[in-house]
């Protein structure tokens, strides 16, 4: 029979010291704990695998202020029968990757809009049945636990779903026909739905069914569906044209800074719709000689800054099934005269995985 080494009876003895003391101060600790690390917390003991995921810690994260920012992200593939939801660690050597949340074996299939309101993801557009792109469906994903939740059906069917957060609620906007388009309103504190619906005064049907886009600035909601472009604002109940931000066909995934717009397309362009202006982000071109134009990318907001998500240009893949998922981390910054600059944090390679066709990223606080 082995001894243990002077490591192992050090680990054993720390173990046991935090252990042995009350619950509470247990919690106290572990809520100051990134949650990188949780993971690896849960493997110590059955005591921790239940504390790092029970209300308690997040509902003290948050009274200590120790919540973060974390990276979620939905990869939609023909190739898997569920969609896959993978979250941004950091290694011990610093880089940064995707891992599975394999304990999600039941997220369900092709949910087509996603939005983080805390640490919640709500999904909206899941296909109910074969053959038809109409559905009523919606579920949550508690990012503290993991686990997936249906939520009371939808008010219409709808196609092509696009959500946003604004005051409490989220406005979900899609095609409810041929020639129509509608959003209903999800109250996230009752979890129901408000009754009836919102209709745009004025759509062309001609581009029904393309996927949209949606954005919340300034307490307006800024939506676009190919040449279709809407823009509600909420508290006065009514519709209005911004025909600035219409000007450029921003039908790439975009998110908001500041009430800036961002979204990737050859360059990195922005929007102000209080100077009611485009711009390009400055100080990017090592960063944007990389990124493959012919291939997706995804913005998401990443606490202070700006996540990108991207396929490198001329990389050669591993195989004809498989290509590599790059991501950085800008940092943001308005100098004089106006224009935005950004700065490259980090770029590293998240994930290698096989072929997909959409992807969702969103940013938790956890």
């Amino acid at each position: 029979m082995t001894s243990k080494t002077n490591g192992e009876n050090d680990q054993s003895s720390q173990q046991s010291i935090i252990t042995s003391l009350p619950e509470d101060i247990v919690v106290d600790i572990l809520a100051r704990v990134p949650v990188r690390d949780y993971p690896a917390l849960s493997l110590v003991s059955k005591q921790f695998q239940s504390l790092v995921t029970s209300n308690e810690i997040y509902l003290r994260r948050s009274l200590l202020r120790c919540t973060e920012n974390c990276l979620y992200v939905v990869l939609h593939s023909s190739e898997i029968p569920n969609e896959r939801l993978y979250i941004l660690r950091r290694n011990a050597n610093g880089n940064r990757c995707m891992v599975h949340i394999s304990s999600l074996l039941d997220l369900p299939k092709e949910g087509e809009s996603f939005v983080a309101v805390g640490s919640m993801i709500y999904g909206f557009g899941v296909t109910d049945n074969e053959g038809s792109p109409l559905s009523s469906s919606a579920f949550t994903i508690d990012c503290r636990s993991h686990t997936v939740k249906p939520l009371p059906k939808m008010p219409i069917p709808m196609a092509n779903t696009a959500a946003g957060f604004l005051d409490g609620k989220i406005y979900v906007f899609g095609h409810c026909s041929m020639i129509s388009e509608v959003m209903v309103v999800f109250n996230t504190e009752t979890q129901m739905w408000e009754p009836g619906h919102i209709k745009p005064d004025t759509a062309s049907p001609a581009e029904a069914w393309h996927h949209g886009y949606m954005a919340v600035m300034a307490g307006k909601i800024y939506t676009r569906y190919f040449m279709n472009r809407f823009v509600y604002v909420p508290k006065e109940e009514k519709w209005e044209t911004d025909e600035v931000l219409n000007s450029k066909e921003w039908d790439h995934p975009v998110c908001v800074l500041d009430d800036v717009l961002y979204y990737f397309y050859k360059s990195l362009n922005r929007y102000d719709p209080k100077e009611r202006r485009w711009g390009v982000v400055k100080g990017l071109d090592e960063l944007m000689a990389e990124i493959d134009l012919l291939f997706w990318t995804d913005t998401v907001r990443f606490g202070r800054n700006l996540a990108l998500y991207f396929s490198k240009g001329g990389e050669e893949q591993i195989c004809e099934t498989t290509q590599k998922i790059w991501c950085a981390e800008i940092s943001l910054g308005r100098r004089e005269g106006g224009d935005i600059w950004g700065k490259v944090e980090w770029c590293d390679n998240v994930l290698t995985v096989g072929k997909f066709y959409y992807m969702n990223s969103l940013s938790v606080m956890v």
